[in-house]
């Protein structure tokens, strides 16, 4: 029998999906746009806040474990409680969870898996990361795996498999080595050009944890939203045709 799906709604256009849901813990599937958490200054609407009025009913609050990016979309995962949100965090300042992305990138990465590591340093300028020498005293470390899944003629779509979890980190490790994701128009200005897609070309598509009250390993994947998809299969036609 098919489960029916359930939603939470943000704005009157936009809802997210309900992962994963129990008495301990509650993860979505976030729409690009949207924050993942308040921001101080800003009025846009936010996933916790949303969240916390559809766990009204529960009497529970949503309580941030991680975040991504306002214009990336995916998993993002939430506690019920103080108990479980301290042992997840614990998890994640281990980089013992799975978090696994998808990103279509310029370009064929080569070779078509591997480590990327670099150092990187949050400026003022912009609100961004930059990369700087592994002696810098400011910078942080930044690991991740990737992997080719499927090669376009001038694109690619990649797995990527997050370590640690700095402020755009895949963005900035992907602009460095040469393979920017499509529509990141943060970090690199000629995605500017790029029409398709109006944020940058990356979800959060895999969690996966070891739950912090019965200790079973909980896996979550949050479907491709409707624009990736469409980008997806405009530049695999377009590698058909050429």
């Amino acid at each position: 029998m098919k489960k029916t799906k359930r939603y939470v709604s943000l704005t009157p256009r936009d809802r997210a999906e309900i992962l994963f849901e129990d008495k301990h813990l509650i993860a979505v599937n976030k729409p690009a746009g949207i924050l993942s958490v308040p921001v101080p200054g800003m009025k846009s609407a936010n996933l916790q806040e949303c969240l916390d009025r559809y766990l009204e009913n529960q009497k529970r609050r949503a309580l941030t474990v991680h975040r991504i990016d306002r214009f990336t979309s995916g998993a993002v995962l939430f506690a019920k409680s103080r108990q479980a949100r301290t042992r997840l965090i614990r998890q994640f300042r281990n980089h013992e969870p799975a978090r696994i992305y998808l990103a279509l990138v310029r370009g064929i990465p080569d070779p078509p898996e591997g480590e990327l590591i670099h150092y990187l340093k949050r400026i003022s300028e912009g609100f961004r990361n930059v990369v700087v020498p592994e002696t810098d005293p400011e910078g942080t470390k930044a690991r991740m795996l990737y992997r080719v899944v499927e090669r376009y003629s001038d694109t690619s779509l990649i797995e990527v498999a997050l370590d640690t979890g700095l402020k755009n980190q895949i963005r900035v490790q992907l602009a460095e080595i040469g393979h920017p994701t499509v529509g990141d128009r943060h970090y690199v200005t000629d995605e500017e050009e790029e029409k398709l897609i109006n944020r940058q070309a990356l979800h959060a598509s895999r969690l996966e944890f070891v739950h912090p009250v019965s200790d079973d390993i909980i896996g979550i994947t949050a479907p491709m939203p409707k624009d990736l998809k469409r980008l997806v299969v405009y530049y695999k036609n377009k590698n058909r045709t050429n």
